[in-house]
């Protein structure tokens, strides 16, 4: 029986689980990001045949639309990261991490946002599948996805609408790994 980790805002991931377990999973709902690691630390290496990261709960801070933007990316998308990053030891060999994206308030979203939101999301997909299990495979889903299109995505039922990292250029995510962090320049 499959055996998934769902996390996000409370009801969607009530729904998500909801229609994973209609599909013969098991499931462990976290409705906080901050609580992914605590929730793989209990449940321990291997254990999640895939990992589906929801849209998180979170209230936009700040007296200026950049710094709005600004709260937004550095406490909302970027928290994806660490919580990835506890899930994937998590993950059994060939399983899937599904990304679902959010929605911002009108006022703060532009074209440019959510192009850079699902920019993140897809170099965060590739740091997983070059940190993770082997054969772990990635999609990412445009907001609005249904729970069951999600579910069926996540369990391998059907292929990823929107975007998806399994088809990005370029298979060897080792390479890509090292491309990345010859990006970055040491001084001394």
């Amino acid at each position: 029986m499959p055996h998934f980790l769902v996390s996000g805002i409370a009801e969607l991931v009530s729904d998500v689980a909801a229609a994973l377990r209609e599909n013969g999973a098991t499931v462990v709902e976290v409705v906080d990001l901050a609580d992914v690691s605590k929730a793989c630390d209990e449940a321990g290496p291997g254990a999640f045949d895939g990992y589906v990261q929801l849209p998180a709960s979170f209230e936009v801070q700040g007296g200026s639309v950049v710094q709005r933007v600004h709260h937004f990316f550095a406490d909302g998308v970027l928290a994806r990261f660490p919580a990835v990053s506890a899930a994937l030891p998590c993950l059994t060999p060939d399983a899937r991490l599904t990304f679902v994206l959010g929605l911002l308030p009108p006022e703060v979203s532009t074209d440019d946002d959510v192009a850079a939101r699902a920019a993140l999301v897809r170099i965060l997909g590739h740091a997983s599948r070059a940190d993770g299990p082997e054969g772990l495979r990635v999609s990412v889903l445009e907001s609005g996805t249904s729970a069951e299109e999600i579910a069926q995505t996540a369990s391998g039922r059907r292929p990823a609408s929107g975007h998806r990292a399994d088809g990005y250029a370029g298979d060897s995510y080792a390479d890509w790994r090292v491309e990345i962090l010859g990006l970055m320049s040491v001084e001394g």
